[in-house]
């Protein structure tokens, strides 16, 4: 099952609002290809690598063009925990499911 954490939700909303400002013709494609991304990680969940930053095998990233999309694989659960642009650190706050 898939689920995504309200600061994932705030951050797809974001970066949607963002993108809108410059493209309005490209913030909806950007962020249907981030809901299909997750979507894809309840098939194959360790697809993405571990962050580095961590190294903890559970909490992994796959990237949707300039950010990363960090989840938490909890068997067959994911859960989307925060979207960051690829130039930022997570912080442990942007880590909690």
């Amino acid at each position: 099952m898939l689920r995504w954490s309200a600061r994932a939700r705030a951050d797809l909303k974001a970066i949607h609002e963002y993108i809108r400002k410059d493209s309005p013709l490209n913030a909806k494609p950007v962020v249907l290809e981030f809901l299909d991304r997750a979507s894809q990680l309840t098939a194959t969940p360790r697809v993405g690598r571990i962050v580095p930053e961590l190294g903890d095998a559970k909490i992994r990233e796959v990237p949707v063009h300039s950010w990363r999309l960090i989840y938490l694989v909890r068997g067959k659960d994911v859960f989307v925990l925060t979207l960051i642009h690829k130039r930022r650190l997570p912080t442990p706050q942007q880590l909690r499911d």
